[in-house]
C-alpha cells in the first residue's frame, strides 16, 4: 500500500493537532494559518503563522457561545505558541513543547510537552498537559523535582490573565493520546481516534455545563492545500466542527516589482581600446543604473554603483559589469565595485575580470566562480585616476500601502479591526539626503467603543487610536533625513519631522553592522511630540512630549533570512523595558515579524485588570507586480492590542538595520547567483 502525505490541520483550539489534544507537528516556516471552529460551550477563532522550522504563535479568541446565531456571553482571548525540541528522526519521534493561552484568559490555558511518529500511514501521539490540557489530574507533576513553584495549586479559572507565573504548575496533571489515520485513496483525507484529559473542571464550577467524555472521533478531509474541514464526535454526545484556510507565505503570488524589460548591453568576450571611466557611466546610465567616482589605473577598474529597489545587489553588479568591462582597455585584471543604497556604502567587491567574461561573455562560467576568487573590502591603493563623474543622483519612490490592523484579543469588544490605505513617497540623493511624505485614508474601523470599556488615560500614548482613525483624511508623514556610512560596518542616520501617525519630533539611530558577521548593535533616540487627531489632517499638537531610545541588538541565523532583534530602553509612555522580535524576509518581498515588549509599567489588560506585556504579529505582503499598481506596493496585517499607551514604540521612518539589508555579506551571499541572470 502506498504511504500518504502526513495530515497537517488544525485542531479544535488553532495549532496543529488531533480534534482536541495538539501533536508535535509542524508547519512548513511561513505557513499562516486562519479559522474558525465549534464544539460547546465555545466558538474560537485564531490566526497564526509558522514563523521558524520550530517555532509557531497564534492569536485567538475563544467565545462562550453554544449556538453561533447568538451573542457570546464571555470571550476569553489568548497568545498561543509552540516550540518544536526534537525534531523526528527514524528510530525517535518529533517532540515539542506548547503554551495554549501563555498569555491570556486562565480559563483557556494550559501547556503540554506531546512526541508523535509516523509508522507509515499511521501518525501516533501522546503526551503530559498541563492546566486545561491537564485537568484530569493523572499523575503527579514530574517538573515538581526541579522546586516548589511547579508543584503549587493552579487556578483554572480567573480574571487575572494567565502568565509564566503559572507555566507548567500544579500538584498533579494529565496525559493525553492519539492516532491518525491518512488514506492512501483520497489524497487530503484522514480519520483520527484520541483520549484527552480536559475535564472542563472552570465550566463545571461557572455554570451548569454537561462535560462530554475524554474521547473523540474526527475525520479532516483538504480538498485543496489551501482549506481544510474537521468534524468529530466528542465523547459521543457533542460534535465539533471546523474551518481552516492556510497556505505557506513563500508561496505568496506578489512581488515588489513588475519584471524589468529593459535590455542592457551584453558583456563583449573580448578586450579592446583604452580604459574609459566616462563610458562605462554613461552606457549604465542608458539602461537606467547610475555608476559614478568611477576610477582606473592599468590593472584595476573602480566604481560606486547606486542600487536600484527593483533589484538585489548581485543583480545590479552583474547588470553594470558590461558596462564596466567592455570599456576597462585590454590591461585591466580587477573590477572592483561599491555598492550604495539610499545614501549607505557597502564593501568594496573586487571581481576576477577573466571570471566575469567567461560567466558574462563566453556563459561558460558559473557565479560560483565569480564568487571563489571575489575579495570583500580588499587592501587598497591610491594610484587610481579618477575621471568618472562626482554625480549627485536623485531617486524617488511612490507606493501603496493596504493597512489592516486586527485584533483578537480584546475580551471588552471582541474582534477589533481598523482599515487604511496609505499614499507614501519617499527620496534619496546619492550623498545621504532622504525624504518623504504619506497621506492615510482611513476607511474603516469599529473602535469607537474603546473609551466606554477602558479609563481614558491624562497623557495618551496610542489610547486615542479611534480619534484618529476618525479622521478621514490625515497626513501620516512628511519628513526630512540624511544617512552616512562611515565605513561599511558602521552607519547613522537622522530624521526630521512628522515622522509616524501619532507623533512628530527628530531623532537619530546608529548601528555597527560587521560586514561578514552574523550579529549587529545599535542605538536609537528620538524626541517626540504628540500629535493632536482633533485638527486638520491630524497636524496640530497636543503639547505632549517625550523622550524615547533604546539600544538595539540583531542576530542573524545562518543561511536563513531570519533575524532575531532585542532591544531595551525607554518607551513613548516613559516606561522602561524590553523588546525581543523574529523577523522572517522571504525572497519575493513578503516579511512577518512576531514580537513581546514587557515593560516596568502596567496597562489594562483585556480582562480589566493590568498587564506589563504587549504582543503581536505583523505580516507585509508585496503586490508591486499587479497591473497598475506602482512598485513597492504592499499589504500590511498588524495582529496586536488596540488602545494600549505602555510598551509603544516610535514608528521611525528610517530603521537602519533594514536599510542596510542590501548592502550586507547575508544578502549579497544569498543572492550571488543574481549576478548571472
Amino acid at each position: 500500500m502506498a504511504q500518504a502525505e502526513p495530515a497537517r490541520h488544525s485542531g479544535v483550539l488553532g495549532p496543529l493537532g488531533l480534534t482536541t489534544i495538539p501533536t508535535a507537528r509542524m508547519d512548513e516556516p511561513g505557513t499562516i494559518r486562519a479559522g474558525v471552529s465549534t464544539l460547546d460551550p465555545y466558538l474560537n477563532a485564531h490566526v497564526g503563522l509558522q514563523i521558524a522550522e520550530p517555532l509557531y504563535v497564534s492569536l485567538r479568541q475563544t467565545a462562550e457561545v453554544s449556538n453561533i446565531n447568538e451573542d457570546a456571553r464571555r470571550l476569553y482571548p489568548g497568545v498561543d505558541m509552540k516550540l518544536r525540541l526534537v525534531e523526528e528522526g527514524p528510530y525517535h519521534p518529533e517532540i515539542s513543547m506548547g503554551w495554549l493561552g501563555a498569555v491570556g484568559h486562565k480559563r483557556m490555558a494550559g501547556e503540554y510537552l506531546v512526541a508523535s511518529k509516523r509508522f507509515e500511514n499511521w501518525d501516533v501521539s501522546g503526551g503530559l498537559g498541563w492546566g486545561r490540557y491537564g485537568s484530569a489530574h493523572q499523575i503527579g507533576n514530574p517538573l515538581g523535582i526541579f522546586g516548589n513553584h511547579f508543584k503549587k495549586d493552579r487556578s483554572l479559572d480567573g480574571e487575572t490573565p494567565n502568565g509564566p507565573e503559572d507555566w507548567f504548575t500544579d500538584d498533579d496533571i494529565g496525559i493525553f493520546a492519539g492516532v491518525e489515520y491518512t488514506t492512501p485513496w483520497v489524497e487530503g483525507l484522514s480519520f483520527s481516534a484520541e483520549y484527552g484529559a480536559d475535564r472542563y473542571l472552570a465550566e463545571k464550577a461557572a455554570f451548569n455545563f454537561d462535560a462530554p467524555a475524554p474521547w473523540s472521533l474526527g475525520v479532516h478531509y483538504s480538498p485543496k492545500p489551501w482549506v481544510s474541514f474537521s468534524t468529530a464526535l466528542v465523547g459521543g454526545e457533542k460534535v465539533m466542527a471546523s474551518l481552516t484556510f492556510q497556505n505557506a507565505l513563500s508561496k505568496w503570488p506578489g512581488k515588489l516589482f513588475k519584471k524589468d524589460k529593459q535590455t542592457h548591453e551584453p558583456l563583449r568576450p573580448y578586450r579592446t581600446g583604452i580604459t574609459e571611466p566616462s563610458a562605462m557611466e554613461l552606457g549604465a546610465e542608458r539602461s537606467g543604473l547610475i555608476l559614478h567616482d568611477t576610477a582606473a589605473n592599468a590593472t584595476r577598474a573602480q566604481t560606486t554603483l547606486e542600487v536600484p529597489d527593483h533589484l538585489s545587489t548581485p543583480q545590479a553588479i552583474g547588470l553594470a559589469l558590461p558596462y564596466i568591462s567592455n570599456h576597462a582597455g585590454e590591461t585591466v585584471e580587477g573590477i572592483e565595485v561599491r555598492p550604495v543604497y539610499m545614501g549607505l556604502t557597502g564593501p568594496l567587491i573586487r571581481m576576477n575580470r577573466r571570471d566575469v567574461t567567461q560567466a558574462l561573455g563566453h556563459q561558460a562560467g558559473s557565479p560560483q566562480e565569480i564568487w571563489r576568487n571575489a575579495e570583500f573590502n580588499p587592501e587598497t591603493t591610491d594610484d587610481l585616476t579618477l575621471t568618472g563623474r562626482e554625480k549627485i543622483t536623485y531617486d524617488h519612490d511612490l507606493r501603496f500601502m493596504l493597512d489592516e490592523q486586527i485584533s483578537l484579543s480584546e475580551e471588552d469588544h471582541g474582534i477589533l479591526h481598523r482599515t487604511s490605505l496609505l499614499v507614501e513617497g519617499t527620496s534619496s540623493t546619492s550623498f545621504g539626503l532622504l525624504g518623504g511624505m504619506g497621506l492615510r485614508v482611513n476607511l474603516a474601523h469599529n473602535l469607537g467603543h474603546l473609551d466606554n470599556y477602558r479609563l481614558p488615560a491624562a497623557l495618551p500614548v496610542r489610547s486615542n487610536v479611534a480619534d484618529f482613525a476618525d479622521t478621514r483624511l490625515s497626513l501620516d508623514r512628511a519628513w526630512m533625513g540624511y544617512a552616512h556610512s562611515f565605513n561599511p560596518d558602521l552607519h547613522v542616520a537622522t530624521a526630521v519631522g512628522y515622522l509616524e501617525e501619532m507623533y512628530s519630533g527628530f531623532g537619530g539611530d546608529i548601528l555597527y553592522r560587521p560586514f561578514g558577521k552574523t550579529w549587529a548593535v545599535g542605538a536609537e533616540g528620538w524626541l517626540a511630540f504628540k500629535r493632536d487627531p482633533h485638527t486638520t489632517m491630524n497636524m496640530g499638537f497636543s503639547g505632549d512630549r517625550v523622550f524615547t531610545g533604546h539600544v538595539k541588538a540583531y542576530y542573524e541565523f545562518p543561511e536563513t533570512d531570519m533575524t532575531a532583534e532585542a532591544r531595551f530602553g525607554r518607551y513613548l509612555n516613559e516606561d522602561i523595558g524590553g523588546t525581543v522580535a523574529l523577523n522572517q524576509r522571504f525572497n519575493h518581498g513578503m516579511n512577518v515579524r512576531g514580537f513581546v515588549t514587557a515593560t516596568d509599567q502596567s496597562d489594562f489588560d483585556v480582562f480589566g485588570d493590568r498587564t506589563n506585556l504587549y504582543a503581536g504579529l505583523e505580516f507585509t505582503m508585496p503586490i508591486g507586480n499587479v497591473p497598475v499598481i506602482p512598485q513597492n506596493s504592499a499589504i500590511r496585517v498588524k495582529a496586536a492590542p488596540f488602545g494600549r499607551n505602555t510598551g509603544q514604540s516610535l514608528e521611525s521612518p528610517i530603521d537602519l538595520y533594514t536599510l542596510s539589508e542590501p548592502l550586507s555579506y547575508r544578502h549579497i551571499a544569498q543572492n550571488w547567483n543574481d549576478v548571472v541572470e
